[in-house]
């Protein structure tokens, strides 16, 4: 019982962070450490799933203007799944690198069970999971992150190859409509 409560407040706490107009506070945020902190936290459910996390990031410092706490959300989510799907003694893979027009580009590749053409379509809807547990949540949550940081999101996949996710953020924010509360 004590378990199901728990899955309860974790589905509430995703639907309320996805209802409530929040009022986003950004601030310079070097990129390497807070991937480098998520993947610290993530070692533990990597080492669970015997799972190895390589990152490969740019000696250049990069900062950009985000919420990094939602930032780390979003990251936390990806890499999460990454690991889940990913096959025993699998990699996943970490990349950063700075695009043109002050982007920066992540990539998180794993060599899991990849994704049907049909589910990549309907991924990121509330509700929609494969996992058996699953809400569906992290997901629309991580979207709305990206898209609330003015950035896009997309995902690549092939049945039995793996996946790869590839999220684009601008390195500064535009006042954005829709980042105020109303």
């Amino acid at each position: 019982m004590l378990d199901e409560l728990n899955r309860i407040n974790h589905i509430v706490g995703e639907l309320l962070l996805l209802a409530k107009p929040q009022h986003v506070k950004f601030s310079i945020t070097w990129v390497q450490k807070l991937l480098q902190d998520v993947i610290s936290l993530l070692g533990t459910e990597a080492s669970l799933y015997n799972v190895q996390i390589k990152s490969a990031f740019p000696k250049e410092e990069l900062f950009i203007e985000c919420e990094p706490n939602q930032l780390k959300q979003l990251f936390i989510n990806i890499i999460k799944n990454a690991i889940e799907a990913s096959i025993n003694g699998g990699k996943v893979t970490i990349s950063l690198k700075k695009e043109q027009e002050n982007r920066i580009l992540i990539m998180i590749k794993d060599n899991g069970c990849g994704i049907s053409q049909e589910r990549l379509q309907r991924i990121g809807e509330p509700f929609y999971s494969s996992k058996e547990k699953g809400t569906g949540l992290g997901l629309t949550v991580s979207f709305k992150i990206v898209q609330s940081h003015g950035g896009t999101i997309r995902f690549e996949s092939e049945k039995n190859v793996g996946t790869t996710v590839f999220i684009e953020l601008p390195m500064e924010q535009q006042q954005m409509a829709g980042s105020h509360p109303q």
